[in-house]
């Protein structure tokens, strides 16, 4: 069963905050090194903006199609 852990990409002026369903840390980590998962959500993000963040940033680790992971990937090339 794969759980939501917080990732963000830290892109030094900024940083793309995603929701990531894996099986475990070491997935996320194994597949996208790019990404940070972190344990506590920042105190900057407010309730409503973690609801939006889930509803729009969610995404699957096995979802090949996802524009994101997509961008990751093409990024290391």
């Amino acid at each position: 069963m794969k759980t939501e852990f917080l990732a963000v990409y830290d892109y030094e002026t900024g940083g793309a905050w995603v929701y990531l369903l894996a099986h475990s840390v070491a997935q996320v980590h194994q597949r996208f090194p790019e990404l940070r998962v972190v344990n506590d959500r920042p105190s900057w993000l407010s309730d409503e903006e973690d609801q939006r963040l889930r509803e729009r940033m969610t995404i699957d680790i096995d979802d090949t199609d996802n524009p994101f992971l997509t961008a990751l990937l093409q990024q290391r090339t």
